[in-house]
């Protein structure tokens, strides 16, 4: 929260200068596209364009009659229900860590949740501009494939993490982010922009080199997703041959990076550990590895879920209870010196209960429907939009189904800015 410390001072002196809808369009835009540019190649750069997105929407909440902008749409129930459901996750959030008792910590992540409702308000009230954007994601993912490169070959890491907490998440971010140039790529191509093509197709060949050199594995579970996304919004009769251009462009281009690069080649290696890890966990019983110690979190998360459905365990309660079921032999000791269960949703449901959980599947099921719906829209700006918004939530799914992402400020923070952003870049498309 320290991010935010001067953020009403900074937002008095932004009140006139935002008095109008246009200059707030260009702060909101800017501010979006500062989002993506920062947040994997710079300490921290998740929270300048949030911080910035933030002001921007106060001050326009503060002058109210930027709501009577000539083009601004009126809120469907669909924006609404957004909206309740992030405060939701929050008030979930909130019970049960005042009802633990737990450190105030355990509510900072739920506090971003809240927060970006009026960057919601804010960024609908905006006509923001996609050039701006699919510029800042390109330039991003560019970004991170630089740092990577020298993580990997000059600072000897065994695995590029950027400036997140680890590799794991910033591997899954630039996934994400190259899948979302790769759209950009295809919208363009379809609409015979050459320049805008080449430079979105190397930023998406720029994310892919950054997920490659995290070795980040659990991101492989969500590329299925992605594809059936992309192939529901660009597969029609006129767009054949853009798609299948472009496929095997990153066809050519993965294969090209698994091959000729260190990061690729330690990364095949982990692939391959993990079928080995699974087999010894459940031959032998090996909890000490990446896989067998996720699986036996797993199963103690299960065995306390049903103790106290509700409202979960508090943090120190669900310690002591760990060390009781590993001196009951019920599970393996290994699993003591975990920080958490390397599952989002086991996460949620252990420490703040079944109605938390309910919140947050609800956001995520939402989200995905609404954008979902426009996968068939007559206009293709809308349907690569909606595809891009839709793979946010089904990504993240399947991101948490091994790990907590949502655990950390910049897994959360990435998350509720980029629906945001995608939601109402699509809402003033259509």
């Amino acid at each position: 929260m320290r991010h935010f410390s001067s953020l009403f001072l900074l937002i008095s002196r932004m009140q006139a200068s935002l008095a109008g809808s246009p200059r707030l369009s260009v702060w909101m835009t800017a501010s979006a596209a500062l989002f993506f540019l920062l947040t994997l190649s710079v300490p921290n750069g998740y929270s300048w364009g949030a911080g910035l997105l933030l002001a921007g929407a106060l001050a326009g909440l503060w002058q109210r009659r930027l709501a009577q902008a000539p083009h601004t749409a009126a809120w469907s129930v669909q924006d609404r229900t957004l909206c309740i459901l992030l405060a939701a996750v929050f008030l979930m959030n909130a019970v049960a860590v005042t009802w633990h008792g737990d450190e105030g910590k355990y509510l900072d992540q739920g506090v971003r949740y809240l927060l970006v409702i009026p960057v919601v308000w804010g960024l609908r009230r905006a006509r923001l501009r996609m050039d701006w954007l699919w510029a800042a994601l390109a330039l991003g993912c560019m970004g991170a494939a630089a740092v990577a490169w020298w993580q990997i070959h000059r600072m000897e890491f065994d695995r590029a993490s950027g400036f997140i907490t680890s590799a794991i998440p910033f591997g899954d971010m630039a996934l994400i982010m190259a899948f979302w140039c790769l759209l950009g790529a295809a919208l363009m191509a379809i609409r015979h922009r050459i320049g805008w093509t080449a430079l979105l197709l190397a930023g998406s060949l720029a994310g892919v080199y950054a997920f490659i050199a995290s070795a980040t594995r659990g991101g492989l579970v969500a590329l299925p997703i992605m594809i059936i996304l992309a192939a529901v919004t660009l597969i029609r009769r006129e767009h054949v041959r853009v798609v299948l251009v472009g496929c095997g462009l990153l066809v050519v281009a993965i294969t090209l990076a698994f091959t000729l690069l260190t990061a690729g080649q330690f990364a095949e290696g982990r692939f391959d550990r993990a079928f080995s890890e699974w087999q010894a966990y459940s031959q032998q019983g090996d909890a000490t590895n990446n896989v067998g110690s996720r699986l036996e979190a797993w199963k103690a998360a299960l065995i306390s879920i049903p103790d106290r459905p509700l409202l979960g365990w508090s943090y120190v309660d669900y310690d002591a209870h760990l060390q009781t079921l590993i001196q009951a032999g019920r599970i393996k000791p290994f699993v003591g010196t975990l920080s958490n269960t390397h599952n989002q949703f086991l996460e949620i449901w252990l420490h703040q209960g079944t109605l938390a959980l309910v919140a947050f599947l609800a956001l995520l099921i939402a989200s995905f429907w609404y954008f979902a719906q426009r996968l068939r829209h007559a206009d293709i700006a809308v349907r690569v939009l909606a595809c891009c918004g839709a793979s946010l939530p089904a990504a993240f799914a399947a991101f948490g189904l091994t790990q907590v992402i949502l655990g950390r400020n910049n897994g959360v923070m990435f998350f509720v800015v980029s629906l945001a952003i995608w939601w109402a870049a699509m809402r003033g498309e259509e």
